[in-house]
């Protein structure tokens, strides 16, 4: 009983001690900034960071000597939904028949019927390194711009919706459960093969993680609670006790490793993305992922993507429920987005956006720097910020 009671306090200390590092890099915290020998005291946030390190507006614009707005973007011309962002679509099983029972899984007539309308209504299909271009690289994208996914991998991507892709010229990407192709259960709906995915990739498709093993419900209580296996502390019920984040981390990183081997192995992988499994993920989740260098990582939730939205929004495309317009309908009427602006001129985000805490409005100040070609030193240990060539924009 004692070491019950033990380990239970050790658990409790770690997550008040995670707790309590994560609140102090959110909190804002001082730092100083010298701006050719004068020093400008001030809050920030994410003072970790160099690429991260966010500053009231005010005290921005002081330090560069620049006009910076935070303000929606102007109307676009007609035909034009959004600009300098990516829609995704997401979809799981296509059936050659309407399936009324099972809504989630799309008719291929319904799938047919919305890939020719987004031709027809202006959609530009991007493929997945063009996507990763725009996300990582600051690279361009067409105007509506859209990315195919599918999740779960299966075989119907092959046998329905591959000859409805080639149709159109389009490319889409699967995040495969790794562990269901290594090892097919004859009793389940059929998934890819490797062999398949070959083909497949050959002609422009594109095959990801949606994990080894963990797309499942795990316990995470001693009365049987369940959560997402891949994003919960699992109950480990010998010790009447939850994981500690360190076992969590080893588990979550074994599985994700192994996903990511066995995709370079069998189908030369060289880049890597990861749908989260039933869209569940937290700051735990997101930091195994950036450990194994996964950088791009996908949800399930309503919106466009910009570039600092690494985690992407997934438009639920699959459902039988909605005709091929009402889908699309979607991605056409949604509000105008934030746009951030030096003197007037629009700045592409790349990983934070401005934010308001507690009523300041905070900008991504090393992202500033670099669009104003000015070379950004920062010590995190002293919190000293060094501005150098401020010739520019002076």
């Amino acid at each position: 009983m004692k070491t019950k009671k033990y380990m239970l306090l050790v658990v409790i200390v770690l997550l008040l001690s995670l707790a309590a590092i994560l609140n102090t890099q959110r909190e804002p915290s001082t730092i100083i900034i010298n701006v050719n020998g004068q020093m400008i005291k001030t809050i920030a946030a994410n003072p970790a960071s160099p690429d991260d390190l966010m500053i009231p507006k005010a005290v921005a614009e002081q330090a560069l000597n620049t006009q910076i707005g935070w303000q929606k973007s102007g109307p676009l011309p007609k035909g034009i939904y959004y600009r300098d962002q990516v829609a995704v679509l997401m979809y799981h099983h296509l059936s050659e028949k309407p399936m009324p029972q099972f809504p989630w899984v799309l008719s291929v007539d319904r799938f047919d019927d919305q890939m020719n309308l987004l031709k027809q209504e202006g959609f530009h299909v991007i493929n997945m390194a063009e996507y990763r271009e725009f996300m990582l690289n600051n690279g361009a994208v067409p105007d509506n711009a859209v990315l195919l996914t599918f999740d779960d991998g299966y075989e119907s991507f092959y046998k329905l919706a591959f000859p409805v892709l080639q149709k159109y010229g389009y490319t889409a990407v699967n995040f495969v459960i790794v562990s269901t192709i290594d090892h097919p259960d004859p009793n389940s709906v059929p998934k890819l093969t490797w062999e398949q995915m070959r083909e497949m990739k050959h002609a422009g498709m594109g095959f990801y993680s949606h994990t080894y093993d963990l797309h499942h419900y795990g316990i995470v209580d001693a009365e049987g609670g369940q959560r997402p296996a891949a994003s919960a502390l699992l109950y480990v019920d010998d010790e009447n006790r939850n994981e500690m984040n360190v076992e969590y981390y080893s588990r979550v990183t074994r599985d994700l490793a192994k996903a990511e081997q066995r995709l370079k192995e069998e189908l030369g992988n060289t880049d890597s993305a990861i749908a989260f499994p039933y869209g569940s993920y937290n700051d735990r989740l997101l930091a195994v992922c950036d450990s194994l260098g996964i950088s791009l990582t996908f949800k399930i939730e309503d919106g466009i993507n910009t570039r600092a939205d690494r985690n992407a929004a997934r438009i639920n495309g699959g459902s039988e429920t909605l005709t091929a317009a009402l889908t699309l309908d979607q991605m056409k009427h949604i509000d105008l987005p934030m746009e951030l602006t030096l003197n007037n001129q629009k700045v592409n985000m790349v990983r934070n956006s401005p934010e308001m805490r507690k009523g300041t409005l905070m900008v991504p100040f090393h992202q500033l720097c670099k669009d104003l070609h000015i070379d950004m030193k920062y010590d995190p240990k002293r919190r000293i910020v060094e501005l150098i060539h401020m010739d520019v924009g002076a």
